[in-house]
């Protein structure tokens, strides 16, 4: 096993200890995929970032405009709360990421020894309630296409789509769709 892949279980389970629900490797605001997604009974919603390298953190903090969505969540940007976690937390192994790297409100767990350390309380980025039977149905869904067809529907229909001029637009208005209904 990966050892990302270890510390996304770890992290599962500690959730679903909690009373979670979780998710890996989910598209799950229509933006990008989340390494970990837990879902709290409340509607919360919690993004577990894992970083295996330096290198691999520092590619992520070159995604500007996500992290200035997530830091202006609560005033800057209109429907920012309905297509971005509550709460943001990077887990790595001892040392890649230091609390100095980090923006206010993200959070930061070790992962050593099979455990993880938190280092730093992720701090809430707004407070807009995700209705959880909703983000439960998405993520049933999406694990479904995962599991059974080896990637999700807009994947799919992309690679199908490809070099198809009909398919192409036809793809795109499912996509205009898809991100209507959210």
């Amino acid at each position: 096993m990966s050892l990302t892949k270890e510390i996304q279980q770890t992290i599962c389970k500690a959730e679903i200890k909690k009373g979670n629900h979780v998710a890996e490797n989910i598209s799950f605001f229509f933006v990008r995929e989340l390494d970990v997604c837990a879902v709290s009974t409340s509607g919360y919603v919690s993004e577990f970032e894992v970083k295996i390298s330096r290198a691999d953190f520092k590619a992520d903090c070159k995604k500007v405009a996500k992290f200035e969505m997530y830091a202006n969540a609560e005033s800057g940007y209109p429907y920012a709360g309905k297509r971005i976690p509550n709460y943001f937390t990077y887990v790595c192994t001892s040392g890649i990421i230091t609390e100095n790297d980090l923006q206010p409100y993200m959070g930061l767990i070790y992962f050593q020894d099979g455990l993880l350390i938190t280092i730093r309380k992720p701090k809430l980025i707004h407070r807009h309630k995700h209705d959880s039977l909703k983000l439960l149905k998405k993520m049933f869904t999406v694990l479904g296409w995962l599991h059974y067809f080896g990637a999700q529907r807009l994947t799919l229909l992309n690679r199908e789509a490809k070099g198809n001029p009909e398919l192409e637009n036809a793809f795109l208005n499912q996509v205009k769709h898809i991100h209507n209904e959210r």
